[in-house]
């Protein structure tokens, strides 16, 4: 029974800092405002790089000491868009985020109502109505406050880009409505065919797109909104008088003492400091199986109480918690680019000045050819009209927080995007032993008792003789001793330890001997009392021989056992043709032993921590993508060695913050999921940017041949951004 310590990388602040600065970027519609603000922010004396998502709608920036928080907001309103510091990290913030969405969506699906409740007739009147005095000033009425009420959006981002010599998605919105409607009031005066309805269908249909957009963005943060559904809102704290009273979470304080009833959710990270329970940590661990805690042990925020009321002492609140610190590397991780995305913000950065030329060109064109002006202008707003550089923007970043969130769920924290597509690369896998595929502690193998003794008299003379001791090997004899119901507690006195051979005590006034087989033939014991129980020993195994009374009663086998789940790990990595390889310290007996029971052909043993390194690079320089899985700060050069470095969750602080990774499940099966799960998210993206290239280089011709209207075109460009997104969330089906 162990302690319910986690530990996860520590997230970085978002706050204005030497080093990185995170910013709420607003306005942004398409991949071509994703590059303006990149553009704008890269050109900051001082900053180093700038990463912005559309998904996300947030801006990552390095920069130097130098640089403030003010200076990045005035590159980016300079650029027409709005921006503010993010919120401090932890849920505090993820909740403003949450809240701030939610209200996009309530203030657009009001506008989506009006646009369909006046769009619909006037579709129906264009399209389908015959002729009837004042068809088109009814008309009119119908489309202006579609145009002016639910396309100000479009407008205002129109009018912004211009006024800073820019262009993006709203402008090609507001251009071809603006045109249509413009030329179909000219017409309703001089008494030529109108285009209303079109005009009215371009703004609605591509803002039901941006809608259904906006509220599939809020299903891809399931995961953020998982974790935040674990912090209880309440606490009930204990006074230095004794008193109870409930206070909001926020209010507490390090070093406060709060009590949890059984069946509720642990509101701090802290130590038990009274009562005994088990704990389910499955939404943050993703083990099932609930730990026994008591007095002394650790827990985290949002783990689940079980039959007993604990009495916790915080250590840690607010962002500083173990859930704060994850939630904040997702939201990270969701909001960070891939390498693979550089080719499509390179395309967005001169897309939309092509399609204005592109429309343009189609206008003179078609008027070269002798076709009426009117026709052109139509020809020309289906161009505007159906480009879309939103599939661009969201192409990578949707499948990005996808990948993320679906990973976080199954225990596995992705630091940023770059390891996600790394990890899709991965064909060797190097794993650490100790701790990550064994379970990193000693323990009771098997009791071979001598001749006329019982198991449980071995075992209690052995506890009784260890317990006074802090020797690994004493503690998982003890703790195997109290685990078992028969076994009797004996008292023990005037024990003495000789380092690295065994003890020696006085145990219910008799001597007795716990040790190596050297040191209880130094007892007087004889050496053909030792032979029958020496056997056979398993690499990985110590065997450690009882005496009592003047004679040997048993031996005890101790090992580092394999986890259980280790087989399976390393099963599923072959599935998918990776190549697993075992290093570690100790000696080749007990390396040689692990691998051959998990089948794992190439191994190293008596390896120091900087040789590890050097085993990762040479498998890098032979061409190798190499992922890394430790848990200790001998793992640390590794883990930063690899391409992707992965820290078990049980692992130190130093090993985690050198990972890419972290898999805080500490289930080595997690390895294969997160393979898996990469490449998945890696063809998504590679599908998206497909999608989003063909469509343009396919529609945009017909469009400017006449072959594609303007209301075909305002559907076709609002399906073009759902099919990203919906591709995207089909993720969480695999």
């Amino acid at each position: 029974m162990g302690s319910m310590k986690l530990s996860v990388p520590p997230s970085p602040s978002p706050t204005p800092r030497a080093g990185r600065t995170e910013l709420v970027v607003t306005g942004m519609t398409c991949a071509s405002c994703v590059a303006h603000v990149t553009k704008a922010l890269r050109k900051v004396p001082g900053v180093t790089e700038a990463s912005v998502n559309l998904a996300t709608e947030r801006a990552s920036v390095a920069h130097g000491p130098t640089v403030d928080g003010r200076a990045l907001i005035a590159a980016v309103e300079a650029a027409g868009y709005g921006a503010a510091v993010a919120e401090s990290a932890g849920p505090e913030g993820a909740d403003q985020d949450a809240q701030r969405r939610e209200a996009e969506i309530a203030r657009r699906r009001r506008l989506l109502v009006v646009g369909i409740a006046l769009s619909a007739p006037t579709v129906i009147l264009g399209m389908f109505a015959p002729a009837f005095p004042y068809k088109d000033w009814l008309m009119l009425a119908l489309t202006l406050p579609v145009w002016a009420i639910v396309g100000s959006d479009f407008h205002r981002g129109a009018i912004s880009q211009a006024r800073h010599g820019s262009a993006n998605m709203d402008t090609l919105v507001s251009l071809g409505s603006t045109a249509a409607l413009f030329y179909s009031f000219y017409a309703t005066v001089v008494g030529r065919p109108t285009y209303y309805e079109t005009a009215a269908a371009i703004v609605t249909l591509i803002f039901v797109g941006k809608y259904l957009e906006v509220v599939a963005r809020g299903k891809s943060n399931r995961a953020i909104r998982a974790l935040l559904s674990l912090r209880p809102m309440i606490a009930r704290v204990r006074e230095a008088d004794g008193a109870t009273r409930e206070i909001p979470v926020e209010r507490i304080g390090i070093g406060d003492v709060v009590i949890v009833p059984a069946g509720e959710r642990i509101p701090v990270d802290g130590i038990v400091v009274e009562g005994r329970s088990a704990v389910d940590a499955s939404m943050l661990t993703g083990e099932p199986i609930p730990v026994e805690v008591e007095p002394g042990h650790a827990v985290q925020t949002g783990t689940l109480n079980g039959d007993g009321t604990l009495v916790v002492r915080a250590t840690a609140v607010g962002a500083g918690t173990v859930l704060a610190k994850i939630v904040e590397i997702v939201r990270q991780a969701q909001g960070s680019t891939p390498p693979v995305q550089r080719l499509a913000d390179r395309v967005a950065a001169v897309f939309v000045p092509i399609v204005l030329a592109l429309a343009t060109l189609t206008w003179l064109a078609w008027i070269a050819t002798g076709h009426p002006w009117v026709a052109a202008l139509i020809a020309a707003v289906a161009v505007v009209v159906v480009a879309c550089p939103c599939a661009m923007g969201l192409a990578t970043p949707m499948a990005i927080m996808v990948g993320v969130g679906i990973g976080a769920k199954r225990g596995v924290l992705f630091k940023d995007a770059d390891a996600l597509e790394r990890l899709a690369h991965v064909d060797t896998v190097v794993f650490d032993k100790t701790g990550t595929l064994t379970l990193g502690r000693p323990e009771l193998l098997a009791i071979y008792p001598a001749p006329g003794a019982r198991e449980e008299d071995v075992l209690a003379v052995a506890a009784a003789v260890e317990r006074g001791s802090s020797h690994p090997l004493a503690k998982a004899i003890v703790g195997a001793a109290e685990a078992r119901a028969s076994v009797p507690r004996l008292r023990a006195s005037e024990s003495i330890a000789m380092r690295g051979r065994g003890l020696r005590a006085v145990v219910e006034g008799e001597e007795a001997f716990v040790g190596t087989a050297a040191f209880l033939e130094e007892a007087g014991i004889d050496r053909r009392e030792l032979a029958p129980l020496a056997g056979r020993l398993d690499a990985r195994a110590t065997r450690v021989f009882v005496a009592y009374r003047g004679k040997v009663i048993g031996a005890l086998e101790m090992g580092d056992r394999i986890r259980d789940e280790a087989r399976e790990a390393v099963d599923a990595l072959r599935s998918l043709r990776v190549e697993a390889h075992l290093v570690s310290g100790d000696a080749p007996g007990a390396v040689a032993a692990v691998a051959k029971a998990l089948k794992i052909a190439h191994w190293n043993a008596q390896v120091s921590p900087e040789r590890k390194g050097e085993i990762v690079l040479a498998f890098r320089k032979n061409g190798r993508t190499v992922a890394f899985v430790g848990d200790g700060i001998n793992d640390a050069p590794a883990l930063a060695d690899a391409d992707v470095g992965f820290a078990m969750g049980s692992g130190t602080e130093i090993a985690m913050e050198t990972a890419q990774a972290a898999i805080i499940s500490n289930d080595p099966r997690a390895v294969a999921q997160a393979i898996r799960l990469a490449r998945a998210t890696m063809r998504t993206v590679k599908q998206n940017l497909f999608w989003a290239f063909a469509y343009n280089i396919v529609l945009l011709p017909l469009a400017a041949a006449g072959v594609v209207q303007p209301i075909m075109a305002a559907a076709a460009m609002g399906f073009s951004s759902l099919f990203v997104v919906g591709n995207s969330l089909l993720l969480n089906r695999r």
